[in-house]
């Protein structure tokens, strides 16, 4: 993985072509790069991160943020109801629950 100014990407070999192939992961705009090594790849992911924010700023257009804190969860009532009070039965909003039972997870 590759990161830059917050972007980041993931970065695979395409044998079709024989070059290794990059996409922008933490956005839904689609943010590409080719390189034919792995000495340019990097290069090639900067300049397409920078083509893109210098397009959106001439479309005068904002551009997608990586990661912004938020997200929507889909839960389904009943267990949307049995974290909630869980989270009530500890004394916590349901934010804070979730987000210490995610930093758990991701900690192991």
């Amino acid at each position: 993985m590759l990161e830059y100014k917050g972007y980041i990407a993931a970065v695979e070999f395409d044998d079709s072509i024989m070059a290794l192939h990059g996409h922008v992961v933490n956005i839904r705009d689609t943010v590409t790069f080719e390189a034919k090594n792995a000495t340019s790849v990097e290069k090639e992911f900067r300049k397409s991160v920078d083509e893109y924010l210098k397009y959106c700023k001439e479309k005068k257009l904002k551009p997608e943020k990586p990661f912004s804190g938020e997200f929507r969860l889909r839960l389904g009532t009943e267990l949307h109801r049995k974290v909630s009070l869980r989270a009530a039965s500890k004394g916590q909003s349901l934010n804070n629950y979730i987000k210490e039972a995610l930093q758990d997870v991701v900690a192991e």
